[in-house]
């Protein structure tokens, strides 16, 4: 067995695979993961005119459209995430974040000068009860007025698809991190366990406190999503706006949290509860994750909080 070790720049963010396999599928294994994020970029992105999401949020009430598995599997998730959360995680913040600057990728926003909040209407977000997914005939329609943004659940379901596809083609461990969502399928390399540490934002890049937790998972663990929600980063008009919008207002969330990591069985089921946290209050975030089968790690600006202390040493 061999462990292969590939970093490229794909959907706007620094992507790394660790992929432990026979020598002889090594090369092979590592070329999909790369083919297939820009694949999935491709189908996904909403910052790409061209894209298959693209076309479908151009088609809003026009009735259904024909979707490739792919764009398939990524509406299913929202829903389920919508779902799963009461409405918190909602993917038709899309108008909201187009409003608010954010809507082209990320260093051309931020690059931008900034401009006032004065003159900017917002909405509460329309939810997901009218996007009609029919699994059978693989169509998907939208309501007029309603786009998805894969934004908080993209790269995170990205990261399980391309997990699990190498897994399956015979890898024997794989780790996917795209931008943070950490997907991880099968053994680690050498029959260590899996070891991922946590930063925390609010520390300078180089501070030598910048690993906040140190998350370990016994041998044997095959299946790990986490992921990371925060509102210290993606920041733009000199640091007054913030990509994590709750729906029920259509503006940027204004909890005590800055933010929260989720260790759950997959990285899309991690995106959505962290996301979803992150729009609550410390201490209804803390009650709400409680009771879940996950590990959560909640910081306020001065303070930290651990929900589960099963996968974490300081």
């Amino acid at each position: 067995m061999t462990a292969g070790d590939v970093q490229f720049r794909a959907m706007g963010t620094d992507c790394h695979v660790l992929v432990h396999a026979p020598t002889e599928l090594l090369d092979d294994l590592t070329d999909l993961a790369r083919e297939r994020v820009e694949l999935l970029e491709q189908c996904w992105s909403r910052f790409r005119p061209d894209s298959e999401l693209s076309h479908l949020n151009g088609t809003a009430g026009l009735g259904p459209r024909i979707v490739s598995a792919d764009l398939l599997l990524l509406a299913r998730r929202m829903h389920d995430a919508w779902r799963r959360s009461g409405g918190l995680f909602d993917p038709t913040v899309l108008t909201s974040m187009m409003t608010l600057g954010y809507d082209t990728d990320f260093a051309t926003v931020a690059a931008r000068p900034a401009n006032s909040l004065t003159d900017i209407t917002l909405a509460a977000a329309p939810g997901m009860s009218g996007v009609v997914i029919d699994v059978q005939a693989s169509t998907i329609s939208l309501p007029s007025g309603v786009g998805l943004d894969p934004g908080a659940i993209g790269k995170g379901l990205a990261a399980d698809v391309i997990a699990d596809e190498l897994w399956s083609a015979g890898a024997q461990g794989v780790l996917v991190n795209l931008g943070g969502d950490i997907s991880i399928a099968g053994r680690a390399p050498a029959e260590t366990p899996w070891s991922i540490g946590v930063e925390d934002e609010r520390r300078d890049v180089d501070a030598p406190d910048r690993v906040l937790r140190v998350l370990e998972f016994p041998l044997g663990t095959e299946r790990i999503g986490i992921a990371t929600s925060t509102t210290l980063k993606r920041r733009w008009a000199q640091g007054r706006r913030h990509h994590v919008i709750d729906p029920r207002t259509g503006t940027m969330s204004t909890s005590d949290l800055v933010q929260v990591t989720i260790v759950a069985g997959t990285a899309w089921e991690a995106e959505t509860l962290a996301t979803t946290a992150l729009l609550m209050s410390s201490t209804e975030a803390a009650a709400w994750i409680h009771p879940l089968d996950v590990t959560g790690i909640l910081l306020t600006a001065d303070h930290d909080l651990q929900t589960d202390e099963e996968h974490a040493r300081g």
